[in-house]
């Protein structure tokens, strides 16, 4: 993901995890949104995009949390405070990798 394909709502929905209200920082929330997408596509196979940060799932409350943390300057206690979350990403990714390319029906 790059800061152009950052949807107006994926901004606004980290700016209001933030508590930001004014547009001063957008290019900076922008880029520690794309930071937090590019770090959970560094710990998966496929290649995640943009769409898959718009739900309410496990990738969203990442990229949404570790936008949090960079911002607050506490990188350092984020894989720490989320690792079950991050296992169970990493998790359902590798899943989805060995049901495309493994043994799925034992032929």
């Amino acid at each position: 993901m790059n800061p152009n394909e950052i949807t107006p709502e994926l901004l606004a929905e980290v700016k209001n995890n933030l508590f930001v209200t004014w547009e001063d920082d957008d290019t900076q929330i922008k880029i520690i949104i794309t930071k937090s997408a590019q770090y959970l596509q560094s710990k998966v196979s496929q290649v995640l995009s943009p769409e898959v940060f718009s739900g309410y799932d496990i990738e969203h409350t990442l990229l949404i949390e570790r936008c949090r943390y960079d911002w607050n300057n506490a990188l350092d206690e984020f894989e720490k405070n989320f690792a079950r979350e991050i296992f169970f990403f990493i998790q359902k990714y590798a899943l989805l990798d060995w049901q495309e390319n493994g043994d799925v029906n034992g032929e």
